[in-house]
Formats: C-alpha cells, sequence, structure tokens
C-alpha cells in the first residue's frame, strides 16, 4: 500500500452561488475544471440573510467513530483524483458537505477515503467550511463524515497542523448564525479525544487572541468538548481553566443563543464526569447565568442537577452550612429558568418532582433530630441548608414575577411544583388553604393568585413556601436555623439576570 505524496494540490475551479439556506439544494453537474487555490478564501464568512440551522448540533455527538486501527492511505488513480477534486470543489460551490459524503460512500475504502480527506485538507479553510456545511445530511452521511476524519487523523494524513488551519480566523465566525457547530459536531462525532482537543484548543486560542469576543466560537468549543469521555474532559477543564472562562463568558448571547443545542451538549458531558469533581461543578454554576431561554441549556442543567444535586449544593455551602452568597443568588436564578419562566422544556416534570423530592428527604432526616436538645452540629448544617434551599425556590419564583414579568408563567409553576409533590408530600401543610393531598390543581391556581393579589404591594410575602416545609420541622433550634436560613437565601436572591 502506498503512501499518497503530499505537495502543490492540484486546482479546483469554483463559483459559490449565493442563495438563501431555505431553499432547495440543486447539485451542479460536475465540470471538468482544475483545482484553483483562491478556493482556499475563508468560507465560513455566512451569507447576508442566512442561518446556519444550529439544531442539527443536537444529533451530531451519538454517532462515534468505531475503528480502532487506522488505515494509512493508499494512491487515488487518475480518475479517482479527478471526481475528488470535483467533489470538494462543487461541495465548497454549493456549501453542501453532500457531495463529499457522496464522494466517501462511493468509495468506501478507508486508504482511498484517508486519501481524499488528506486532499481535501491541503485546502485548510475550505475542508473546515466543507465540514461545517452539514446542515442538510441525515445523521447517517455525518457519521460517516466523522468516521473518515477519525481514520485521516489517526493515520497521519490530516496531521494535527492541517485541523487547525481548517479553522477560519478571528471574526470569521463571529457573524450571525457562523458558530461553527456543524463543523465541531463532525470534530465531536469522530469519539477521537486528541483530534477534539487540538481542534477546541484552536477555537478556543482565536478566542482568547481576540480579547474573549468572538463569540460564536464558544458554541463550536462546547459541541466538540461534548465528544470527549469523561476523564478527557475532566482533564480539559482541569487544565483550560482560563479558555473556558472565555467560552462559558460568550456561550448563548448571541442571536442564536434560544437555539444553539451547544451548551446542554457540555453539560450532559460534564454530567457523565461522576463523582463530579471541581471543575465539572463549577462549568454547571457558570453556566446559569446563560441558560436564558434556551430549552436545551435549561434542560441539561435540570439534569445535571438532578444527578449532581448533593455534590452541587454541598459546593455552595459555606462554614455554617448555609449557601454562600454566590450559591444564594445562583440557585434562585437557576430555579427562575427552570421552574418559573417559559419557555417549558422536555424532563421539567420529572425535574418538579425530583426538587420536590429533595426537600421531603431534608425534611425527613431532620425529623430524626427532633428531640435533640441541643441539636448536633450537623443538623444544624443540614437545616441551614434546607433553608437556604426554599429561600432559593421563592427566590427564583419572586424573579421571574418582579424582574421578568412573568407572573402567569410563574403562578403556573408553583401550582405545578406543588401539585407534583401530591403523592410523596401528601401531608404538606398549604397555610390558609389545608393539606396539599386534599387540594385539586384549581384550588392550588386559586392561592397562588388570590395571595398575590392580597400582597400586591409586597408580593414577596405572597407564597409563603417556606412556612409550608418550616411547619414539619419540630425541632425548635432546627427551626431557627432554617427559618434564618431561608430569610438570607431570599433577600439575596439574583438581581438583574442575564
Amino acid at each position: 500500500m502506498s503512501t499518497i505524496q503530499r505537495g502543490i494540490p492540484n486546482r479546483v475551479e469554483t463559483r459559490t452561488p449565493e442563495r438563501a439556506d431555505a431553499q432547495p439544494v440543486t447539485k451542479p453537474a460536475v465540470r471538468d475544471n482544475a483545482v484553483r487555490a483562491e478556493l482556499a478564501r475563508d468560507v465560513f464568512q455566512a451569507t447576508p440573510g442566512t442561518r446556519s440551522a444550529v439544531s442539527l448540533g443536537a444529533e451530531t455527538t451519538v454517532a462515534r467513530a468505531t475503528s480502532t486501527t487506522a488505515v494509512a492511505p493508499t494512491a487515488l488513480t487518475e480518475a479517482e483524483q479527478k471526481s475528488a477534486e470535483q467533489a470538494i470543489a462543487n461541495a465548497s460551490d454549493g456549501r453542501d458537505a453532500s457531495y463529499v459524503s457522496d464522494w466517501l460512500k462511493n468509495n468506501p475504502d478507508p486508504a482511498k477515503q484517508a486519501a481524499f480527506m488528506d486532499l481535501m485538507f491541503k485546502f485548510e479553510g475550505v475542508a473546515g467550511a466543507i465540514l461545517d456545511n452539514v446542515q442538510r445530511l441525515p445523521e447517517a452521511d455525518r457519521a460517516r463524515l466523522s468516521g473518515a476524519l477519525d481514520n485521516a487523523y489517526r493515520s497521519g494524513a490530516v496531521t494535527p497542523g492541517e485541523l487547525q488551519k481548517a479553522v477560519a480566523a478571528a471574526h470569521s465566525g463571529a457573524l450571525p448564525g457562523a458558530t461553527h457547530e456543524g463543523l465541531a459536531g463532525i470534530v465531536a462525532g469522530t469519539g477521537n479525544a486528541d483530534l477534539i482537543e487540538t481542534y477546541a484548543k484552536k477555537e478556543m486560542e482565536i478566542i482568547r487572541a481576540d480579547g474573549g469576543y468572538d463569540q460564536q466560537r464558544s458554541a463550536a468549543v462546547a459541541t466538540a468538548l461534548a465528544g470527549l469521555p469523561p476523564d478527557r474532559l475532566q482533564s480539559f477543564l482541569a487544565n483550560n481553566k482560563e479558555g473556558m472562562a472565555d467560552v462559558l463568558k460568550n456561550i448563548n448571547v448571541d442571536v442564536d443563543a434560544s437555539y444553539s443545542p451547544a451548551l446542554g451538549k457540555l453539560l450532559d458531558a460534564a454530567g457523565r464526569i461522576n463523582p463530579p469533581t471541581a471543575e465539572s461543578l463549577k462549568l454547571f454554576s457558570d453556566s446559569i447565568g446563560k441558560l436564558g431561554e434556551n430549552r436545551e441549556s435549561r434542560a441539561a442543567a435540570a439534569r445535571f442537577f438532578t444527578q449532581h444535586g448533593d455534590a452541587v449544593l454541598a459546593s455552595m455551602q459555606d462554614k455554617s452550612g448555609s449557601l454562600n452568597l454566590d450559591g444564594q443568588k445562583k440557585m434562585s436564578e437557576f430555579f427562575t429558568r427552570t421552574l418559573f419562566s417559559p419557555p417549558e422544556f422536555e424532563g421539567q416534570d420529572a425535574f418538579r418532582q425530583d426538587v420536590m423530592s429533595r426537600l421531603q428527604s431534608m425534611s425527613t432526616d431532620l425529623e430524626q433530630h427532633a428531640t435533640e436538645n441541643p441539636p448536633s452540629q450537623d443538623s444544624k448544617r443540614a437545616a441551614r441548608l434546607m433553608g437556604g434551599l426554599v429561600g432559593a425556590l421563592e427566590g427564583g419564583f419572586q424573579i421571574a414575577v418582579e424582574e421578568l414579568n412573568k407572573r402567569n408563567d410563574a403562578v403556573k409553576g408553583m401550582v405545578d411544583l406543588l401539585f407534583s409533590a401530591k403523592s410523596f408530600l401528601p401531608d404538606l401543610p398549604i397555610p390558609g388553604a389545608g393539606k396539599l393531598k386534599d387540594l385539586t390543581i384549581d384550588q392550588l391556581q386559586k392561592w397562588v393568585t388570590s395571595n398575590l393579589q392580597e400582597k400586591a404591594q409586597k408580593p414577596e410575602d405572597a407564597i409563603p413556601f417556606h412556612g409550608a416545609f418550616g411547619e414539619q420541622i419540630s425541632n425548635p433550634d432546627l427551626r431557627t436555623d432554617y427559618d434564618a436560613a431561608r430569610d438570607t437565601a431570599f433577600v439575596n436572591r439574583q438581581r438583574g439576570l442575564t
């Protein structure tokens, strides 16, 4: 098997048509053209008036390259070389990676595919641009691209330097819709940790060189890193703290923030680091202010807390056991975004039940110390933590009412939260309304709404959520600790949401 000779690539001629993304793609007829080096211009710039379909990233990290033995490239025949050049030209012309995927499908030999990737990556930015234009491709085609890239990288047909040169220069990904999430999804789909890190570090390097303001790239970094196995992601987070700070600073802040699955993917990947680490917990904490109205980010954050809630709360405790100031603010915003403000997200009902079940467990544990006098330090810490959590919940509700002006949505969120707990908190006392088990959802709705109306000038006192759980704490000392921590957390709820 011969190795393809590296040298000056042949020239591909291209005429890039201008069209809106919504129009169907019509593949041009294959032309007998020469390769033109100018093809390597920066093609990451978005056509005015278009936006990438960032939702494609939701599926790209599912498929993984499965080959374990790298296959070296072999020389292409003259006909194969010509067809490969034309596929690259057509893919660049049409901003459509299906030409490349079709070539790989028609040439399944891994050695030929490695030679094709070797050829394509000689055109640097063009290779990156082609692999970024995968929004029209089915999952099988994206998996094929990821598999070919993985093998080419492991065999040396595509070098780390060539991969980095395929990433467009500063500001080239900064236009609305040009997030590089397509390319990053193909990279993540390789499952090749070395390749993924090489790519992510290059995107991160450009972000940092630009003072951390190339906002669109953060989605690409997050998407790519989501393809790392837990141990490698943990190492990357630990060894790239400043770069990750820039990524999280910029994530979900551009015009595509409501649609991009990037942060959600990264949170899910961090959630697979088990047991959680200081780095994975920090990623969750730093992401709270970036959840915004992004459904997938909210859903992933809820999943992370459901799986690692104990560790999250422990990381936010002060020496007394209460939530610290930063934790009070972040948990209030977290609950604002996941429980009390639109839009809803998949898995929200299960998340409500998890939150209320957590409070039930805390309350049950405190009752084991009902007759202690004085109560132990551990039980006092537990009471303060529960108070802080309840205060953050009430604070999240209040933020939605006062700062987001989402009173109706907040009311629905509170009613749904209480109603979700009927099966495991049947005797929870609802002040002025009776026990939770006896109330219908309409009665809960009336209770929350009327309380807000009666105390319109002081809505912070309208929903005595804390009283419902406080009544279940029999030990007066622990009740005092609970009340104090709840009050502090509620007062220090987040102001001025991102």
